[in-house]
């Protein structure tokens, strides 16, 4: 008896292409986002790992949680959101995060989601799923979300 099993070199350079581990992984994160000098938003998290593939070139996954402190222009604390999940897409200039999403606003405005979308490109937030939104003098309930940077 005989076996035998081959593989094309195309498709062995198909697997070493699409890889699954991350490239860098790191702990007790702290980035910030400046525009023009001035800080933007400060993000922390427990743990992130950045991915390299053949499709798209810079995730960052934030798998453990994490925190972002958006300021406003004169450098004061603005806006508090944070989750248990994030990704962010280098190429596209946008941040995902996702699960047990909360946004608190310096006016005390509470926001609560499952899904959340930073698109720093068009300097808006916006979710398209069940949002809750605690004010001071009411509560709001919807389908989707849409806001400039600052929640206003």
């Amino acid at each position: 008896m005989l076996f035998s099993c081959g593989n094309s070199s195309e498709s062995l350079n198909e697997v070493v292409i699409i890889d699954t581990l991350p490239v860098e992984t790191a702990r007790e994160v702290t980035m910030y986002y400046s525009d023009s000098g001035l800080i933007k938003a400060c993000l922390t998290a427990p743990v992130m790992k950045r991915y390299e593939n053949k499709e798209q070139k810079g995730i960052i996954k934030l798998t453990d949680g994490l925190k972002v402190v958006f300021y406003d222009s004169l450098g004061n604390k603005e806006t508090l959101l944070t989750a248990k999940y994030g990704e962010r897409f280098d190429e596209l200039q946008r941040i995902e995060v996702k699960y047990d999403v909360v946004v608190i606003t310096a006016d005390s405005e509470k926001m609560y989601t499952d899904h959340l979308i930073w698109d720093e490109r068009a300097n808006r937030i916006y979710s398209d799923v069940f949002i809750k939104i605690i004010t001071p003098d009411k509560i709001i309930w919807g389908d989707g979300f849409e806001s400039d940077e600052r929640f206003s």
